[in-house]
């Protein structure tokens, strides 16, 4: 802060800062320090005015306090440039391409990486249908991510084994696996005898009527696609459609 002391300017300190003069003991001005305290003066002066517009303004425009600070925290920087915006676009242009480039490979990577997953799967599909409700899950489980490898599974372990492997219960996540998988070749118009060995089996199993409950939407109307596409058989075909559409109710 500047004053005068025995009609001499003087820059003052703080609490315990020492004096000091911008006349020398010789009488000479010190030129260099003089400037230093105007143009420091000048930049407090600048500052605490900037400062008070933006209190002035924000205080009618914040919606919060925290908002309110920021204003404030931003009063003393200048908006950007015709130049500067352009440089910016470009900028983020090539942000933007880089982004694009990255999301690009990554999406590429994924897919690699799925069809080597469901190569390896492919290669080690078992050959010989399970004996037993936990293998059958696992093998499901494990080598099945797709409908057509469940239908595949399906035809390996052929309708005989459910009555078997779930004489106690079938999971009701099973049982809506298999009805989607049936759907499937039902729509594909695969062999009707297999899907309707298939249903017969299921409805063999422990506490089908139970978990044929539980069965969502989607489901139900898969039941319903299977049901119709083996009653296009004709024949002794209808009855058995009319006698599966009860037992999946």
């Amino acid at each position: 802060m500047s004053t005068f002391v025995n009609d001499l300017p003087v820059r003052v300190g703080g609490a315990g800062s020492a004096v000091t003069s911008v006349v020398d003991s010789s009488g000479n001005l010190n030129v260099s320090l003089l400037k230093t305290e105007i143009k420091s003066d000048l930049a407090s002066d600048a500052t605490y005015k900037a400062v008070d517009a933006m209190k002035k303004k924000a205080i009618h425009t914040a919606q919060s306090y925290d908002e309110f600070k920021n204003f404030v925290a931003c009063a003393e920087q200048k908006p950007l440039d015709r130049g500067e915006m352009e440089s910016l676009k470009q900028q983020k242009g090539s942000w933007s391409q880089q982004k694009t480039r990255s999301e690009l490979s990554k999406k590429r990577s994924k897919k690699l990486s799925k069809k080597t997953a469901n190569l390896k799967l492919s290669l080690s599909f078992p050959t010989s249908p399970p004996d037993t409700s936990m293998k059958f899950d696992r093998d499901y489980r494990r080598h099945c991510p797709t409908l057509p490898l469940k239908l595949r599974y399906l035809s390996l372990c052929t309708s005989e084994i459910c009555p078997k492997i779930w004489e106690t219960e079938i999971d009701v996540a099973i049982l809506g696996s298999v009805v989607e998988a049936l759907a499937l070749a039902a729509v594909e118009g695969g062999e009707r005898d297999f899907v309707v060995g298939w249903m017969e089996g299921l409805k063999g199993c422990g506490r089908f009527k139970l978990n044929v409950c539980f069965l969502d939407d989607g489901q139900v109307k898969g039941v319903e696609k299977i049901v119709e596409y083996i009653e296009e058989g004709g024949g002794e075909y209808v009855d058995i459609a009319k006698e599966l559409r009860e037992e999946f109710k």
